[in-house]
């Protein structure tokens, strides 16, 4: 792999802007999918994703998969009507089902244990003190695998996982005092080609006061500004070979795609994803309060969820006092929307298309 990626300039010595990458025709956009996207593909517009995946599993003959993918709405559905001091518990085995259905429609072997458990040693009610360890065997450890995490700590907090997640990432930041954002806003991430040779690589435009450079020094080092662009864009570092411009034969097709899958991956550690009706884009940066977990919102979703599912269980007083503590808000945030956000991300993952919202012009 090292072979076929390049190590970019600080400037490109074409003075031509850089134009779209296109696949199929189409312009390679930035999937939410991380292990297989398929490029090229139409965009799915869905308001109901259980319903879309339900059909696709069918046509894809993955029984077992349907059967957790049908578990996962049933637990989902029942989500909605809980009391939240109820209702991770629910949340979460909607989580684990789907997950399951994921891992079994790309045929990955899991063992049925959980994968996941959480303590707190120190009895105290802080999310600083909730303790969340990934095991070496279950479900969440085969999607972490399955994903190709490459996280070495195997034991995180929950703050830690909470503070990883952008869709609650503005209730994590305000729920402290004079917290930073880990998160840069992002407009267009998209893929492009040199306007000369077959170099391909990601980059996005920043806006508002994200786009001050004072703020972008703050990147993660793999990311850089490119000086040569009209207006402020941010950009990876290293490079993809693409395609030639002309004759590509079917192999060099399977093998750009796979360079590109393997390059996507990477970026989608760091490039992070709120699922709205029109998505918002994301890239992680350095802030020294905020520890960055080298994990994918799936697994972090389903890590959270997990440790709070035990407190539902084990020890709701605990749960409660969470809930009436300083994190209230942040909790609350989090137990509501993380299903949802969770289900897009998954349905994109089990398919490999672009999930939209339906009656939103982009």
């Amino acid at each position: 792999m090292a072979s076929e990626l390049y190590v970019a300039p600080i400037k490109d010595e074409s003075p031509l802007p850089a134009a779209d990458l296109k696949f199929a025709n189409q312009a390679v956009g930035f999937a939410k999918a991380i292990k297989e996207p398929l490029w090229g593909k139409r965009i799915v517009l869905a308001r109901d994703d259980f319903q879309f995946v339900e059909i696709w599993l069918k046509r894809q003959g993955k029984r077992d998969a349907l059967l957790y993918w049908s578990q996962a709405k049933s637990f989902f559905d029942a989500t909605q009507a809980l009391e939240i001091t109820a209702s991770p518990l629910t949340a979460y085995y909607s989580v684990l089902n789907a997950v399951k259905a994921l891992l079994s429609s790309k045929d990955y072997p899991f063992a049925e244990a959980h994968g996941v458990s959480g303590d707190n040693p120190q009895s105290r009610r802080s999310i600083e003190n909730e303790i969340i360890e990934i095991h070496n065997r279950g479900v969440l450890s085969a999607l972490s695998s399955y994903l190709g995490e490459e996280e070495a700590a195997r034991t995180h907090t929950l703050s830690d996982v909470l503070g990883n997640l952008p869709f609650i990432h503005r209730a994590f930041s305000l729920s402290r005092t004079n917290s930073p954002e880990l998160f840069l806003s992002l407009v267009n991430p998209r893929y492009v080609r040199h306007p000369t040779d077959d170099r391909a690589w990601w980059c996005a435009d920043v806006v508002g006061r994200d786009a001050d450079r004072r703020v972008l020094k703050s990147m993660l080092p793999k990311y850089e500004i490119d000086e040569g662009a009209s207006g402020r864009v941010v950009r990876r570092r290293d490079r993809i070979r693409w395609l030639p411009r002309s004759g590509a034969s079917s192999a060099e097709k399977a093998q750009a795609i796979e360079r590109l899958q393997a390059y996507h991956r990477k970026i989608r550690r760091d490039v992070v994803l709120i699922s709205a009706s029109t998505d918002l884009w994301y890239l992680k940066r350095r802030v020294a309060s905020i520890r960055i977990v080298e994990r994918y919102e799936l697994t972090l979703i389903m890590a959270a969820m997990h440790r709070l599912s035990e407190l539902a269980r084990y020890d709701p007083k605990g749960l409660v006092k969470h809930l009436e503590g300083p994190n209230s808000w942040l909790l609350t945030e989090f137990i509501e929307l993380a299903p949802a956000q969770f289900m897009r991300l998954i349905a994109c993952e089990i398919t490999g298309l672009e999930f939209r919202m339906p009656g939103v012009r982009r």
